[in-house]
């Protein structure tokens, strides 16, 4: 069908709905409608034609052949495959090439010009069907074939609404003419179908029962005929048995008479099974009795009515086999031990069944072109209107803006009517305010000149300021890189500054420890001289008191000095340190901490708690354990002398990563000296509490570095709040190594 016919992609689904379309191909022939013996109304080709809308001619022969080939063993010969797989090679073929898609108008053209005329070769020259049952044959399937071919296509206009659930790629409407064409078809021809199923169902079993009441009268007359001569030879012949050749002579007479001008044949049969007498054999002649030589014999009736169907040496179609058929019912004589049997041929009710049926297809086939005709005309009548007003309406701005729109459609029906004059005043309201939108767009366009000459002057000044904004930034990024070389060299000073100034002070310190190691021994020196009072009270101030006096000062500086270059050393080299990112086991890091200042906590009587649950991080194992040791040193160092220290350890996660709060009750921080104790070398109490005002320094410059936050929240007298903020662990742990 082309790719505008075969509107599907084959997906699982797609597929799934092709299977079952063949199934049901099958399945529709298969539990097919019996009209009479030899006549049933298929259902198969509904499926068929769907599967060759949907997916090609290819596809539809394929559901052909599956839904045609329960006919070989239902009819008793294969032609039917020929016009039943015909079928939607034709319809499929007129779908590629035609521009319609009415299925229903190609399937009522492939019946007369191909369909019936298959029947006719097949039936008259190939199984030798007669003439009648080859008419009724044709008109069957031509009827049949319409009315299938309707229901798929009332089943298509329904199909646009499931498509997306079956992958199907259609078009989601179809055309008004088709839908009333459809619906006027539907209208007629599907009554007339179920009556004419439902007179031919009726028709069947009308002429079989008079048939069987025809049997049951020959029976009763001839049997009670018989017997009344079988009494009247024994009485004349005194007592003595009658002659065979006398009773068949006089039997045959009585047994014809009985038949009457029907084309029955009576038969009398004896105990052995061999004829008496018979409507058509030979006065005197003994035989046996063969009712159904060469053929199949079945009850049929519950009287006892048996038929006879012959059986074919080649195919045969059922209609012909039903031809020379034969029913018969045999019965026990009375009195004797013979029985007598009538056999009808059933020839003549098929002759009169297929005329009634012929009929009763001729009204039906012939309802059928006049509603064809008629719904063609009158759904074009009825959609040429709205056709028409759909080619005036279609880009209906563009053309009321080019010229103005005289030639509208006339239409009988009122509503279409109605609709083609608010079309025609919609137009003319469109036109009037087309116009108006014209002059106000000539207004506008002025006034867009205007305002654009406006925009145009302040973009050109916004460029220019965006052109100094640039500068600016560049002469910003310039100096950026001049800091950053500045801190470089900064961090080199005081890393040289700090390792020079070490070889004075352990200089200075040697020579403290010797000028003081020769005080002791000028001491003793002095001890063993016999010197004067006056002498004595003014040496000895000096030697032990004045000189290691002095000595304890440089001492203690020299080790303040020291520490305040191991602390500039530690902060220089802390921009050089690698930093190796990982996950990290809080509670493992914060027993670690513990643990190192197990002694200070003891010694101080402090109690640190920490809470059961510490979130993970990511970050430096090293660094981060020397944040929170410089927090834990200060909260001993700042502990309230009126009180035992307290310090509570917990987290919480956020989006933004976990925070760490580590909480003491010490002597807290005065609100103006909360942003002081991050510069380097502040302490709170100098002379009090030991340390360079260093820790707390560098716990800001590794949190920056590894892309956190702290902060603190303190009150003089209660206690201080110093608040972390580290990265968040990711679902699986790993770690990454990156430089300074």
């Amino acid at each position: 069908m082309g790719e505008q016919g075969r509107r599907l992609t084959y997906s699982g689904k797609s597929l799934l709905l092709l299977v079952a379309l063949i199934a049901a191909g099958f399945a529709g022939n298969f539990f097919s409608l019996r009209l009479f013996t030899g006549f049933n109304f298929l259902f198969g080709s509904i499926a068929v034609l769907l599967v060759v809308r949907l997916f090609g001619i290819r596809w539809g022969l394929v559901a052909g052949l599956a839904a045609s080939a329960w006919t070989v063993p239902l009819y008793g010969h294969p032609y039917a495959v020929i016009w039943l797989c015909g079928e939607p090679l034709f319809v499929g073929w007129l779908l590629h090439k035609g521009k319609k898609r009415n299925i229903l108008l190609y399937d009522a053209c492939y019946w007369p010009l191909v369909g019936v005329p298959l029947v006719w070769l097949f039936f008259q020259h190939v199984m030798h069907v007669s003439v009648l049952g080859t008419v009724a044959a044709m008109l069957t399937y031509w009827v049949v074939g319409i009315t299938n071919a309707l229901v798929a296509s009332l089943l298509l206009t329904y199909i646009p609404r499931i498509a997306p659930l079956y992958g199907l790629d259609m078009s989601r409407t179809i055309p008004i003419h088709h839908l009333i064409f459809n619906i006027l078809m539907a209208v007629v021809l599907i009554p007339s179908i179920v009556v004419m199923v439902i007179y031919g169902k009726g028709a069947e079993n009308r002429y079989l029962k008079e048939m069987y009441a025809g049997i049951d009268d020959s029976l009763k007359v001839a049997s009670y005929e018989t017997r009344l001569k079988l009494r009247e030879l024994a009485a004349k012949a005194d007592g003595a048995k009658p002659r065979d050749a006398e009773v068949a002579v006089s039997l045959h007479g009585i047994l014809l008479d009985a038949r009457g001008r029907q084309p029955w044949r009576i038969t009398l049969v004896d105990g052995a099974g061999r004829i008496i007498a018979g409507t058509d054999s030979v006065p005197g002649s003994v035989s046996p009795y063969d009712p159904c030589r060469g053929g199949s014999l079945e009850q049929v009736g519950e009287n006892g009515i048996y038929r006879c169907m012959p059986t074919a040496d080649r195919p045969v179609p059922l209609l012909q086999r039903m031809h020379d058929a034969t029913f018969l019912r045999r019965a026990p004589l009375a009195g004797t031990t013979w029985s007598m049997a009538v056999e009808s041929p059933f020839a003549p009710y098929q002759r009169a069944l297929l005329h009634d049926h012929i009929k009763s297809l001729l009204i039906v086939l012939g309802l059928n072109m006049f509603v064809l005709v008629t719904s063609l005309s009158l759904s074009h009548r009825l959609a040429a209107p709205l056709y028409r007003l759909s080619q005036v309406t279609t880009d209906l701005p563009k053309r009321l803006l080019r010229e103005n729109i005289s030639a509208w459609p006339e239409s009988m029906v009122s509503e279409i009517d109605q609709l083609i004059g608010n079309f025609k005043v919609m137009s003319i309201a469109l036109s009037q305010r087309f116009q108006e939108i014209t002059y106000t767009n000539e207004t506008l366009e002025h006034h867009v000149a205007e305002r654009t000459g406006e925009l145009t002057r302040a973009n050109e000044e916004l460029q220019k300021e965006i052109a100094e904004r640039k500068t600016t930034e560049r002469q910003r990024d310039h100096l950026m890189v001049e800091l950053q070389k500045k801190n470089k060299e900064l961090e080199g000073i005081v890393y040289v500054a700090s390792h020079d100034l070490r070889s004075p002070l352990v200089n200075v310190q040697g020579f403290s420890r010797k000028l003081a190691k020769s005080c002791a021994e000028l001491d003793e020196f002095m001890a063993g001289l016999a010197l004067d009072g006056a002498q004595q009270a003014r040496i000895e101030p000096l030697l032990r008191e004045t000189i290691p006096k002095s000595l304890g000062f440089i001492t203690r500086s020299i080790e303040k000095m020291d520490s305040l270059l191991n602390g500039l050393l530690r902060l220089s080299r802390l921009g050089r340190t690698a930093i190796c990112f990982e996950t990290l086991d809080m509670h493992l890091v914060m027993s670690n901490i513990i643990a190192s200042v197990t002694y200070q906590i003891e010694s101080a009587g402090a109690r640190v708690e920490v809470a059961p649950l510490l979130h993970p991080c990511i970050g430096d194992s090293v660094q981060v354990t020397q944040i929170f040791s410089n927090l834990l040193d200060n909260a001993l160092k700042y502990r309230a002398a009126n009180r035992p220290l307290v310090v509570n350890i917990v987290s919480e996660k956020f989006a933004e990563g976990v925070r760490y709060c580590v909480e003491d009750n010490g002597i807290g921080i005065p609100r103006d000296q909360q942003d002081k104790i991050w510069e380097i070398f502040h302490r709170l109490n100098p002379g009090e509490t030991p340390g360079e005002g260093l820790g707390l320094t560098m716990a800001r410059r590794i949190v920056d570095r590894l892309g956190g936050s702290i902060w603190v929240e303190s009150e003089p007298d209660v206690g201080s709040r110093f608040y972390v903020v580290l990265p968040c662990a990711p679902e699986s742990d790993g770690h990454v190594t990156t430089g300074a």
